[in-house]
């Protein structure tokens, strides 16, 4: 949608080291009446974008192509209050389907999304732009919010998994002329096993040992518990995760770690992968 909305970057790396819980879900900000005017007079037939950097309160943001992207954060939805409006792509926002927004992806593209939370999942298709606040990484119809059980929670912690080949499929079809129906279809019928569209991921050699000076990296440090195990569950697929408590003055933190490596160069390999998915604070240390 082409509305202004204040930008706060947060999420569950930004609450590293706090305890404060996620806040409610907030419902998106329609624009003046001057921009929907001029939403709808740039309104094109639905085709593949990819767009022009763009700035929201102060902030630039600068769409690509991107096939291989990965990340871990908050996701929220929209519903009746922007059925039928127009998004970022030219066509009408139908809460009924599965579609989403995304800050720079190209438009169209398809994602998983993964509540990790309950491990549910679906398969959406970005058509729109946004979410711009509390570190939302994806704003998702009301369809896909069902289906991940957080329409009435508001907000959950994700992963999100751009599907290259299904991607580049759908992007074809836009480029071809595809209707929104066919595009709608194409992704109903990817939902019907979205487990099967996972890319294969990069095997990971793990010690099998933990003998003095194995490797591990930290991905974050956390003041709540409950934090710390949302982050284990986002990072098994990565590899071996385990939650260290220390003190900290009068508190406890939860240090959540991956590993251990055999080798400096497995652990980097390993470490470029936990900042892909939103982790960008990770970094390696010895454990004796």
């Amino acid at each position: 949608m082409f509305r202004p909305i204040a930008l706060v970057l947060a999420g569950l790396i930004a609450l590293a080291g706090c305890g404060t819980p996620p806040p409610p879900a907030e419902p998106r900000t329609a624009g003046s009446a001057e921009d929907q005017a001029t939403a709808l007079a740039r309104a094109v037939e639905p085709g593949y974008k990819i767009g022009r950097p763009y700035r929201i309160a102060g902030q630039w943001y600068k769409p690509r192509e991107q096939f291989d992207r990965v990340e871990a954060g908050i996701a929220s939805w929209y519903g009746p209050g922007f059925h039928g409006r127009l998004t970022a792509n030219g066509e009408r926002y139908d809460m009924y389907a599965f579609t989403a927004a995304h800050k720079t992806l190209q438009l169209p593209s398809v994602v998983r999304v993964e509540n990790t939370e309950n491990g549910r999942a679906v398969i959406v298709r970005v058509n729109d732009r946004g979410p711009y606040v509390n570190g939302r990484i994806i704003d998702l119809s009301h369809r896909a919010a069902e289906a991940l059980d957080l329409h009435h929670h508001g907000l959950a912690q994700v992963r999100m998994t751009v599907l290259p080949n299904e991607s580049r499929r759908i992007s074809q079809m836009a480029r071809n002329g595809a209707s929104v129906g066919r595009m709608d279809d194409y992704v109903v019928a990817l939902n019907a096993n979205p487990d099967r569209t996972l890319p294969p991921q990069p095997p990971i050699r793990l010690a099998q040992a933990r003998p003095a000076g194995t490797l591990y990296l930290q991905a974050a440090a956390f003041a709540s518990e409950d934090y710390a195990n949302r982050a284990r569950t986002m990072l098994r697929s990565i590899g071996p995760v385990r939650i260290d408590p220390f003190p900290r003055g009068d508190r406890t933190l939860y240090r959540v770690r991956v590993g251990p490596y055999a080798d400096r160069d497995t652990a980097q390999a390993a470490l470029e992968r936990l900042r892909e998915v939103g982790f960008e604070g990770a970094h390696l240390v010895a454990s004796g």
